[in-house]
């Protein structure tokens, strides 16, 4: 995912990339408006837009974005300050997170932000685990699972195609990439942190010696 933020406050900025790049959330980032233009609006997923910018309003630019483009909108408003968030909600932003915030929480309005725009889609669940596509995280018993993005794909991958036996080459090639150099013993570890980390699920993941791995598809 491509997020565009308009925000002149380095230290946030900072935090919110390096935070959101452990999910694959690419930030790219601009400290006026004036530095933005229609292209890189169209290229973006997500605009995370600031109220108040040095160079000018960030109500006049979300109002110039909606002119042409339904591009979701999050806007950073000041804590406790109801009249910008009415604002910004009335003129066509999806949603607002406000300032000061935690990164746990800005990610958890993108997320909720992009259930609500998407499609609704089928998630790979199995039992109490269930997989969450968007925001790449698999909830176990109604707790968040620490999984990096290899261990979530493979988790994935596993459970799209439970009870059928996955070949080491294929996980490989789908989980990391053609183009990556990968090691076989690289997939043998991500399965023994992916069935520590999976704890009274983790047995469901069967070896096939040699071969590769597979999802039981049964009970305990």
């Amino acid at each position: 995912m491509k997020i565009l933020m308009i925000e002149d406050d380095e230290t946030i900025v900072y935090g919110v990339k390096t935070y959101l790049a452990r999910y694959d959330m690419e930030v790219v980032a601009a400290s006026r408006l004036g530095d933005v233009g229609e292209e890189q609006i169209r290229s973006a997923d997500l605009l995370i837009l600031d109220v108040n910018l040095p160079d000018g309003s960030g109500f006049d630019f979300l109002n110039w974005v909606r002119s042409f483009s339904k591009l979701p909108i999050l806007m950073l408003t000041v804590k406790g300050d109801e009249d910008y968030v009415v604002k910004g909600l009335s003129q066509g932003a999806d949603e607002y997170v406000a300032k000061p915030f935690s990164l746990p929480v800005l990610k958890a309005r993108i997320d909720n932000l992009f259930k609500r725009l998407g499609p609704e889609e089928e998630l790979p669940e199995f039992k109490e685990l269930i997989l969450d596509r968007q925001s790449k995280t698999a909830i176990l018993r109604g707790d968040a699972v620490d999984l990096n993005r290899q261990e979530f794909d493979l988790l994935a991958m596993l459970l799209e195609h439970r009870g059928r036996q996955l070949l080491r080459s294929q996980l490989i090639d789908e989980v990391w990439g053609f183009g990556d150099e990968v090691n076989d013993n690289t997939l043998t570890v991500a399965v023994k942190r992916l069935r520590k980390k999976l704890g009274p699920y983790g047995h469901f993941i069967k070896t096939v010696r040699g071969m590769g791995y597979f999802w039981e598809d049964g009970d305990d």
